[in-house]
């Protein structure tokens, strides 16, 4: 089984003029391994920063994608729930069944759009609130131990280059203004 920390990317590894075509996929990973490219140790960085949060999810009984699904409500004004699927990335059906699961837990409300009797909107409960408040609290935690390995002026020098790679992009996930 491919983990994350050894997968192999196209381009990763270019055998050399004198080495065989023929090279085997054990020597690629290690290839790879000894040398990862800047997107692998990214995605190394948020995995365990992922990893690291898992309890706290558990916790309240999340699994991750729940927990981003409340992330993302958050950020919403009332989110649709066609809006919320297209944030998340995911089909309609698959969002139906997550925010069942949510408003089961207490987390969520299904209201009617006031301006499409169709639509349903998705808004946080009181408790949804609190457990986002608490979950977020302990992923910064589980970044913040693995962020304290760098001092504070590589932390600031990391922190400058990720907001110079953010700069000009396109926010992830796309999001509706609130309203004013």
């Amino acid at each position: 089984m491919t983990t994350l920390s050894d997968s192999v990317e196209p381009g990763d590894v270019s055998p050399s003029p004198h080495s065989s075509s023929a090279m085997s996929a054990t020597s690629a990973v290690s290839a790879v391994s000894a040398t990862p490219s800047l997107a692998e140790l990214y995605l190394r960085t948020a995995h365990r920063i992922r990893r690291r949060s898992a309890p706290s999810y558990e916790r309240f009984g999340l699994t991750e994608a729940q927990a981003r699904a409340l992330r993302v409500i958050s950020r919403y004004d009332r989110p649709r729930m066609a809006d919320l699927a297209q944030a998340l990335e995911v089909v309609p059906r698959s969002i139906t069944s997550m925010v069942d699961t949510l408003e089961s837990a207490g987390f969520v409300a299904r209201q009617p759009d006031p301006t499409d009797r169709r639509a349903t909107i998705v808004v946080l409960t009181s408790a949804g609130t609190e457990v986002l408040r608490q979950v977020g609290r302990m992923r910064a935690e589980a970044a913040e131990q693995l962020f304290a390995k760098l001092s504070a002026r590589e932390q600031g020098e990391l922190r400058r280059l990720l907001e110079l790679l953010d700069e000009g992009e396109e926010p992830l996930p796309s999001r509706r203004p609130r309203a004013t």
